[in-house]
Parts: structure tokens; C-alpha cells; sequence
């Protein structure tokens, strides 16, 4: 979704707000408020990378007082400062499990690794648009290795997957023997190891996780440098390829689960990929091109046409603009603006949804910004055994991705496909 922040003096001629981030929409030429809950900062976008981070309190990622003390030491609009903060709080993290480990209380150290895993992933979350940088490296590198300093921790099997694909697969413990599997794909600034915070629900049911990361995400993007791409019909088979391989996973009931922007890339993936047993997409999304379209207004009409590459440039000028476009055109390895958007508009479902024959568990949210409608979109044009399931506020559970509350999304997925399975 692109959240245009358009400037104050348009906003007051329209008689509206300007404290939130607002989606333009051609229709009627208005702003629509995209305001959701809001749990410490004022600016949204700190906001939500924050209740990212709380989200993951269930799974032993994170702690919501470590966090809000962590946002404490945060200055609004100073990108630096939510570095700092984050890196802070994970390096004494990893230091304490460290000296937790080496004292022989492994639980301890399991638990702070993986703290220190996701403090060190949210630190670069606002510095993505540079590959090259300082901060992005050495905290994704720090990420990792306090993940990988967890496996071996954690009670129950868990690997290193390497290959042009690579990331993790875990297994419930108890006596091997080929299992069900998720099959976790990410979004636009996710990693392998930030969707490993999912995976208890899945152990728990007796389910094999694994968590991979494709082009333009995690390990891909940051260390191999492959851009984002939408032909995930291409991607998706070479990765059920490699999990049919593992011996812990039973090769007929592989269950692809895309979140986010995974909500896209999923439906995309299993147009080429028949062996899959079911797929489960949240939010479902239909065509992200025609979506960005919309939001430009009279700009749409000269996506195509380089000499316009400065007027769309100058989008950046606006700090909101600059913090959304500028980590997007890197992720798609794209140099301006107008590239970028141009690029997105191939980002559509709609020349291989008929594709799609697994039976598929749709989601959207009343209050997900991201969305915004897409997952019936999706819903409808599906031809296969599918049902649709939109989260509410009235369950705790607003917000992209159901917010604060991932136990709602899981509990219900997890439901729907242990009825499709038996």
C-alpha cells in the first residue's frame, strides 16, 4: 500500500486533520483518515513498527515493557535515535545471554537471544534504504546471529535451510516422522528469522515450520542483493522443490501461508505450484499496481514516461514519501520513483488466480490500512474450495496483520485447515 502524507496547507483546504497519515483517493479527489489504535507514539509509522515488535510478545520474541521502554528512549522523526535505541537495549540482551549461557542457564539465554533477534531487526527497519549502510548491516547481521544462537536452544529440532531459498525449518519435539507442514513466506521488510515468531502455533498442532525468504526479502535482499519480483509462480516451486527433499515433512501436505505482503506474493506462488495441500493469505491481496494507481491522481497518467522522473522524485521531499518510497525503490532495484511505481503495476493476481486450485483460507481486516478491501477481492476471483474471514476490532484484533493480537489470526487459520486437512 503507498500512505501518501499530503501537504498541510491540501489537507486544511479539505477541512481535515493533519496528525495521521492519509490514503489518496482519485474517486472524488478526498483523503481518507487511516487512523487505527494507537498505543505510545503519535506518528503512526513508529506506532505500528512498535506493536510489530509487542505482537511477537506470545511467541517469546519480544516483551511488551521492554519495548515501551525501549520507545521511550525514542525522538520522533529522528531515525537515528530508534537505531540507538533498539541496538542498545538488544546488544545488553545478547550480552545477558551470553553470560546466561555460559553459566549453564540455557532458557535464560534462549529467551534474550531471541529478544535481541527482534530488537536488532526493528533497529534497521527505518534504514532499508541503503543496502549498503552502516546500520542496516550491522544490525541485520547482529539479528541473525542471535537467532542462530537460539536454535539450539529451544527444546525441539530446529535447522538451517541454505540454498537459493534459504531460512529455518523447526519440528515439534517427540520421535521423528514425516509431518504437516507450514510453509511461512514473508512480506516487503520481513526476514526468515522475524517469522519464526509464528511458529509455536504450528509446533504446538504437531505441525513442521518452516520460514524462507525469497527475492527481495531478509537474507536475499540484504546479502545476495536479488530484488523483489512478482512472478512467485516461478519462485514457489523451486521452494516446495527443496522441502519435498526434507525427510521431517510429508511432502503431500505442504500448506503455504503468506502474510502481509505475502498476501500477494502467495496467491502468485501457488498459480504454479499444484502439490500444495491448502494456502492461507493475510490480508489477501488482489492488484497492488492498480491500487498505487489510483493514489496518484493525474500522475498515474505519466508512470511510464521517464521525462516526468523529477516530478516524481520530488515526492521524496515530503519526509513521510521519502520513509515509505525510498527502502520500497531499493527493495524492487529500482533508481527513481516513477520506476518504482511503474514496476508495481505488475504486481497483479489477476492473469493466474484461475490458477489456483488448493483449497485457500482468505483474510482481511476492519481496521488493516494495508488492505484496504483487497481480501474479498481476492476472495471473489478465487476458483477453488476457499472461505473468507475478516478479523474485527470487537476481537482485539485490528489492525494489519491483526496487530497486537497474532493468537486470533492463528487460532482461527489453524481451525480452518485442520478441517480442510482431516
Amino acid at each position: 500500500m503507498l500512505e501518501f502524507q499530503p501537504p498541510q496547507a491540501v489537507l486544511a483546504s479539505r477541512d481535515v486533520p493533519v496528525d495521521s497519515q492519509w490514503l489518496f483517493c482519485e474517486a472524488g479527489q478526498v483523503w481518507v483518515s487511516l487512523a487505527s489504535v494507537r498505543l505510545y507514539f503519535d506518528d503512526e509509522g513508529l506506532d505500528g513498527q512498535l506493536q510489530r515488535s509487542i505482537g511477537k510478545a506470545d511467541s517469546g520474541m519480544a516483551s511488551v515493557g521492554e519495548c515501551l521502554e525501549i520507545a521511550s528512549q525514542v525522538t520522533p522523526g529522528d531515525r537515528d535515535s530508534w537505531y540507538r535505541a533498539w541496538t542498545a537495549f538488544g546488544s545488553r540482551l545478547r550480552e545477558q545471554a551470553d553470560a546466561a549461557l555460559k553459566a549453564g542457564h540455557a532458557v535464560s539465554a534462549r529467551d534474550a537471544y531471541l529478544r535481541a533477534a527482534e530488537y536488532f531487526r526493528q533497529a534497521f527497519f527505518f534504514h532499508r534504504d541503503d543496502l549498503d549502510g552502516a546500520e542496516l548491516r550491522a544490525a541485520y547481521r547482529a539479528s541473525v546471529r542471535a537467532f542462530r544462537a537460539a536454535l539450539p536452544l529451544l527444546g525441539h529440532p530446529a535447522r538451517i535451510l541454505p540454498g537459493a531459498w534459504p531460512g529455518y525449518l523447526l519440528t515439534p519435539a517427540g520421535p521423528a516422522r514425516p509431518r504437516p507442514a507450514i510453509l511461512h513466506i514473508g512480506g516487503y521488510d520481513g526476514t526468515a528469522e522475524e517469522l519464526c515468531a509464528s511458529a509455536r502455533p504450528a509446533l504446538e498442532r504437531g505441525f513442521a515450520f518452516v520460514a524462507l525468504d525469497g527475492p527481495g526479502q531478509g537474507s536475499v535482499l540484504y546479502d545476495k542483493r536479488v530484488p523483489m519480483r512478482p512472478d512467485w509462480e516461478h519462485v514457489l516451486p523451486e521452494m516446495v522443490a527443496s522441502l519435498i527433499a526434507q525427510p521431517e515433512l510429508d511432502a503431500a501436505r505442504i500448506v503455504l501461508v503468506g502474510r502481509s505482503f505475502g498476501g500477494f506474493l502467495a496467491p502468485r506462488g501457488a498459480a504454479g505450484e499444484p502439490r500444495l495441500a491448502a494456502m492461507i493469505v493475510d490480508p489477501g491481496q488482489y492488484d497492488l499496481g492498480a491500487a498505487a494507481s489510483a493514489r496518484l491522481g493525474d500522475l498515474a497518467k505519466r508512470i511510464h514516461d521517464p521525462a516526468a522522473d523529477d516530478e516524481f522524485d520530488a515526492l521524496l521531499t515530503l519526509p513521510a514519501l521519502n520513509a515509505l518510497l525510498s527502502p520500497r525503490m531499493v527493495t524492487h532495484g529500482m533508481p527513481s520513483v516513477r520506476a518504482y511505481l511503474a514496476d508495481m503495476l505488475r504486481y497483479t493476481n489477476a492473469p493466474t488466480i484461475a490458477r489456483v486450485t488448493c483449497p485457500s483460507y482468505v483474510t482481511d481486516n476492519q481496521g488493516d490500512p494495508v488492505s484496504t478491501g483487497q481480501g474479498r477481492q481476492l476472495f471473489d476471483h478465487l476458483t477453488c474450495p476457499k472461505e473468507f474471514r475478516q478479523f474485527t476490532r470487537g476481537e482485539g484484533a485490528e489492525g494489519h496483520c491483526e496487530g497486537m493480537a497474532p493468537v486470533v489470526f492463528w487460532t482461527a487459520a489453524f481451525d480452518w485447515l485442520g478441517d480442510v486437512l482431516d
